[in-house]
């Protein structure tokens, strides 16, 4: 029988053989794929496929992210295709829950990937797409690595919002110890409150109601989101975009560096301040309302005391940048990278571990001195300069525990036709705030920037008629 069985095999390879032989399925020729973005909402994914076609799948990630996704594309019923008669598959990828949050601005990679009867799988080359706010239709300005994407008739705007950035990066990267060229960065600026509100992700229910975010930076995507209509709009942009810096400096402790740090080296490098988080640093110090800085590894949930404590941070960054030397910062942000322990990088390069440096710098300010507090400093530490008493200038009268009750508003219109909004009694848009968001897929690197309001009521009628 084994030897029937063997002619039977070799007769049926022999030409003239009538006998009957399975087809061979074709191969996959993926024709056309595309990955369109839909944000807020989410991203459209298509390919069309012919051949023998049981799967059609998509894998993505956001460059920036360690995380790569995976799906499947609807198509019907696997089975064989033709070029004229193709697979077609479609997926929906939503992105408008916390857990799924996508910022426009990210660059996003993806592969479109099909599984035949066998097994055998077909990929397509990887392909690179910048996710955009599909609401709008945008137009760019670019230079120097930075791309400003705008809508409407604010080219100037966008421009100025260019330079801006373009400055920050000159200014801080020798602070930061970072190269003036990196990565692209993306930065998204909408015209006003109101478009910009459903871009942005969602924070903790108290701050929502007494802040409006006029700006979100997403350090490990490389991404900022900035209000454009606000008078105070190039502080925000290099606040923001300080934050995206800071995170090349620290890539490996990016999750862990502490807020007040964060919060006030993005001031210290914002172009244009204003002098709210000034004026409510002086009022914690003369009320007694400082925090330890071993307590500000995350800012406080009261609004007031955020604000305080930007000033706080922002003041004590300028102090050590001015007063040891901008060369120590960047060997803290160094050592911190490596060892992921502040108190030692500090106690190595500055002589003083943190609450040393918090009563050099509440004796600099004329604070109330820290109580119950052990003054440690490094053993073989270097002598510390000579500190020359530090004044906080310009400073206007002391908030009370309440920020200003509603912003004033001017009635003359921009160039976008919104009416915008004026900030000369309300400055607390200059600068921004750090939270960890449980479940939120942002790494450690999220800035938001506020403009303070006296409820969710005037929020509400602000946004009703989308001012700037």
């Amino acid at each position: 029988m084994a030897t029937a069985v063997g002619v039977f095999l070799m007769a049926s390879l022999l030409p003239g053989y009538t006998g009957t032989v399975s087809a061979q399925a074709p191969d996959v020729d993926i024709l056309n794929h595309s990955a369109v973005s839909k944000l807020p909402d989410g991203i459209e994914f298509k390919a069309s496929v012919s051949g023998d076609v049981q799967e059609i799948t998509v894998r993505f990630s956001i460059l920036g992210r360690r995380a790569t996704q995976y799906d499947y594309l609807d198509f019907g019923d696997p089975g064989i295709f033709t070029a004229s008669a193709p697979a077609r598959g479609e997926l929906f990828y939503r992105t408008d829950t916390l857990a799924r949050y996508l910022p426009p601005g990210v660059t996003m990679e993806y592969t479109i990937e099909v599984f035949d009867s066998n097994g055998n799988v077909y990929e397509t080359e990887p392909n690179q797409v910048v996710l955009t706010d599909a609401r709008f239709e945008w137009d760019t300005v670019s230079r120097g690595g930075v791309t400003i994407y705008f809508h409407g008739p604010v080219t100037t705007r966008a421009t100025s919002m260019l330079d801006t950035s373009l400055i920050t990066i000159q200014n801080m990267a020798p602070v930061l110890g970072i190269a003036v060229e990196g990565a692209p960065i993306n930065v998204t600026m909408y015209n006003n409150v109101a478009e910009m509100v459903d871009a942005t992700a969602e924070r903790s229910g108290a701050i929502s109601r007494e802040l409006i975010t006029e700006g979100q930076a997403f350090s490990p995507e490389n991404t900022v989101l900035v209000q454009g209509g606000s008078s105070r709009a190039t502080g925000t942009m290099s606040h923001e975009l300080t934050h995206v810096l800071l995170s090349r400096a620290v890539t490996g402790a990016r999750s862990v560096i502490p807020t007040w740090l964060n919060e006030g080296l993005a001031e210290y490098g914002n172009i244009d301040p204003g002098v709210s988080y000034d004026r409510y640093l002086e009022w914690g110090i003369d009320t007694n309302r400082i925090l330890p800085l071993t307590s500000l590894g995350t800012f406080p949930g009261d609004p007031d005391l955020v604000i305080m404590s930007y000033g706080h941070g922002k003041s004590v960054v300028r102090y050590m940048v001015e007063d040891f030397g901008p060369g120590k910062m960047a060997e803290l942000l160094a050592e911190f990278d490596q060892s992921r322990r502040f108190d030692e990088a500090m106690l190595k390069v500055y002589g003083v571990d943190r609450e040393g440096l918090d009563r050099l710098w509440r004796e600099s300010v004329g604070a109330f001195p820290l109580a119950n507090v052990e003054f440690v400093a490094a053993p073989t530490a270097a002598p510390l300069p000579t500190f020359a008493p530090y004044t906080l200038d310009n400073i206007g009268s002391a908030p009370t525990s309440t920020p200003a009750a509603s912003p004033q508003l001017d009635t003359t219109s921009d160039a976008t036709g919104e009416t915008p909004q004026e900030e000369e009694n309300d400055e607390a848009s200059s600068g921004g705030g750090c939270f960890a968001l449980p479940g939120a897929p942002i790494d450690g690197g999220m800035a938001l920037i506020f403009v303070v309001i006296s409820s969710a009521a005037t929020f509400r009628k602000i946004r009703a008629r989308s001012v700037t």
